[in-house]
């Protein structure tokens, strides 16, 4: 994968009081990038969200939402999750290994006709 076809990049939202407040976020965030669950074809940005438990975190419960796009898109990407869950959150930008991504590669592959 070139780097202009992107990188496997993960956002880590924390500051919510439990894993309810976490898991309530996963729908604002998957709505910022896929508006329209019922549209044709693949999302401009393969994404995926879950819920990882950190210790030491209020509440334990940190959002991760791993995106497969450029370095450029997933910063403007970082604001816009900022800018949806509210500034009581501390919001971390990485590039993530793509091992813990499979499906997102995948997803790609698929979608770019990679796959043999």
């Amino acid at each position: 994968m070139s780097e202009e076809e992107g990188r496997v990049h993960e956002v880590r939202v924390r500051g919510f009081g439990s894993v309810d407040d976490a898991v309530a976020a996963q729908e604002v965030v998957a709505r910022l990038l896929c508006p329209d669950e019922s549209h044709r074809g693949p999302c401009e940005i393969p994404w995926s969200t879950g819920v990882a438990d950190e210790p030491g975190t209020p509440g334990g419960a940190v959002l991760v939402v791993g995106v497969l796009t450029t370095a450029r898109r997933a910063e403007g990407l970082l604001e816009r999750v900022l800018d949806a869950v509210g500034p009581e959150h501390a919001v971390a930008l990485g590039e993530a290994d793509p091992e813990d991504y499979a499906e997102l590669v995948e997803q790609h592959r698929i979608e770019a006709g990679l796959t043999s």
